[in-house]
């Protein structure tokens, strides 16, 4: 924790100067351009400043076609209605309600709304009022042209950079959950509260959303290994999805509990699949041989105990919860092995090229 606060720390300490630098170097810009209003620039660069890349792309493109759309609708407003205060008043009324009601489709028009209204009513009064409101979208573009290049040069803060962070913490969560739903299983079947996870399910739901980001803008500046990142994505998902199915197992079922006469083969299954997924939380792969043996060994028994007749001495109830837990584990299992194969033939296909 004292690390993420740390880190977090620094990057809004970057996130402050880049900041300053695109403001100052979009009102440079503007003055060499001899645009009368800089400071629109400036404020433009403040405005879609983000702390990572991917934000920042986001927002100078929202800002950028959103203040395009306008600078149009605005034009056309001072082009269709007289300069006099009804008219006016008209010409603003609808063209920012037009604005308001497109966002319906796209959220840009926000943005095309300002610039309207920026067009329409800066330019009241001057003799030239399209070209004092074209004036003012170069600014503006200025203003979004250096936060973008401040952005992606003065200490690139990545979106698939923060995501491989939190995969690794998340990965090494992921393990030591496993490691708790096991201890517990293995101890008589504990009961765990059902909302045990909830901390770290919340924290792996906003993945696919910055792994988003990396696809739709990242990947066209950086180079990246996108298809490696969306595996880990997707097999961390599959992990939670049945850490989830083996705490429902411990947590839904009552009664006292049995000693499982498979421990050994379950801890050995536990420890192969914990160690995997810090593995690929810390870009090793995971060791294959290691992943299978625990599982066949797990399954050869598993097979033994049911054809001796061992899982008679279960009720229903929990002979239906031994099973749940146990398949969830082996899925895990399963899932890691894939992953493990599929990484191998990536990096037998890059070694070939």
């Amino acid at each position: 924790m004292k690390f993420t606060a740390l880190s977090s720390h620094q990057a809004h300490i970057r996130h402050g100067l880049k900041t300053g630098v695109a403001a100052v170097l979009a009102y440079i810009v503007a003055d060499l351009c001899s645009l009368k209003f800089g400071y629109w620039a400036a404020l433009s660069a403040v405005i879609v400043m983000q702390i990572n890349v991917a934000d920042s792309i986001k927002m100078c493109w929202y800002r950028f076609s959103g203040t395009a759309i306008g600078a149009f609708i605005g034009v056309l407003c001072i082009l269709a209605f007289p300069q006099t205060p009804y008219m006016t008043m008209l010409a603003l009324f609808l063209s920012v309600g037009f604005c308001a009601y497109m966002t319906r489709y796209n959220n840009r028009y926000k943005m095309a709304a300002i610039t309207t209204t920026i067009v329409t009513l800066a330019s009241l009064g001057e003799p030239n009022r399209v070209e004092f409101g074209l004036f003012r979208v170069v600014e503006i573009g200025i203003g979004v042209a250096s936060a973008f290049v401040t952005s992606i040069t003065i200490w690139p803060m990545r979106a698939s950079e923060t995501l491989k962070k939190e995969l690794f913490n998340q990965f090494e969560e992921c393990a030591a959950n496993y490691e708790t739903l096991m201890e517990g299983f293995l101890d008589k079947q504990s009961c765990l509260i059902p909302s045990a996870l909830e901390a770290f399910n919340s924290r792996l739901a906003k993945n696919r959303e910055t792994y988003a980001k990396v696809i739709r803008l990242e990947r066209f500046i950086y180079i990246e290994d996108t298809q490696l990142l969306g595996m880990k994505v997707e097999i961390l998902e599959k992990c939670a999805s049945h850490l989830r199915a083996m705490l429902h197992a411990l947590s839904h079922v009552h009664g006292e509990g049995y000693h499982i006469i498979m421990e050994d083969e379950l801890r050995q299954l536990a420890k192969a699949t914990a160690q995997a997924m810090r593995d690929i939380g810390s870009k090793r792969i995971p060791d294959e041989k290691s992943l299978h043996e625990a599982l066949v060994a797990s399954q050869k028994r598993l097979e033994t105990l049911r054809n001796e007749g061992a899982t008679r001495r279960f009720y229903l109830q929990k002979m239906i919860q031994f099973f749940a837990f146990y398949h969830s584990a082996q899925f895990i299992c399963e899932d890691l092995l894939r992953y493990t194969r599929e990484r191998k033939k990536i990096n037998a296909k890059l070694v070939k090229n």
